[in-house]
């Protein structure tokens, strides 16, 4: 059997090139650490950091058959995540800017600004996203995040265990994760939960 870990990258390319999956895990597992110190450098997030590296090996491999780079593997690799960190950074700040009149309609109850128009669509797209999930793991979720329920309330409610209740709530804000940025996620949930209580 072929050792993979004497290739150098050219081989590597023109194997993964041919969808060959050792030849993916083998730059999979020489490349996911670097990358990760890179990105998490610059994010300071580890969770982060594991999001866009995982993303940039799923779309390596989706176009490996297409793929043509006209430096090395690992200059291509390094750039592809030095941009998708860029882009994050960029995105985190444009929603900053929001976050601030959220946070104040969170402590006063209102804002004066045109924001509150946009909280208001920040909002139903959350709304929305959680609408797709399973009609179960919903209930789960709006029980703990809108009704502020305890693990053992909803267990009880829903009839199941409080370690399955807790799985349903990491795999929802899990898939939500993909969506939104966590700390507007925070916000506008505690948003939604105001609206539903006031309106």
């Amino acid at each position: 059997m072929a050792d993979y870990k004497k290739y150098d990258e050219n081989h590597l390319i023109t194997l993964l090139q041919k969808q060959d999956q050792l030849a993916y895990t083998e730059i999979y597992t020489r490349f996911w650490p670097i990358l990760f110190r890179h990105a998490r450098r610059m994010l300071q997030d580890d969770d982060e950091a594991t999001d866009i590296v995982q993303d940039i090996f799923v779309k390596l491999w989706e176009r490996s058959s297409s793929l043509s780079m006209s430096g090395t593997l690992s200059g291509y690799l390094y750039s592809a995540t030095k941009n998708r960190v860029i882009d994050r950074i960029n995105r985190h700040k444009l929603e900053k800017r929001y976050l601030d009149s959220l946070e104040d309609f969170l402590n006063i109850g209102e804002t004066i600004t045109d924001d509150t128009i946009l909280a208001s669509e920040l909002a139903l797209r959350i709304e929305q996203e959680v609408s797709k999930l399973p009609k179960k793991m919903q209930r789960i979720l709006r029980m703990r995040q809108e009704a502020a329920h305890s693990y053992k309330e909803i267990a009880k409610t829903v009839g199941t265990s409080e370690g399955n209740v807790k799985k349903q709530l990491y795999n929802a804000m899990k898939l939500l994760r993909s969506k939104f940025d966590i700390t507007m996620l925070t916000l506008c949930w505690h948003l939604l939960a105001y609206w539903y209580r006031h309106f």
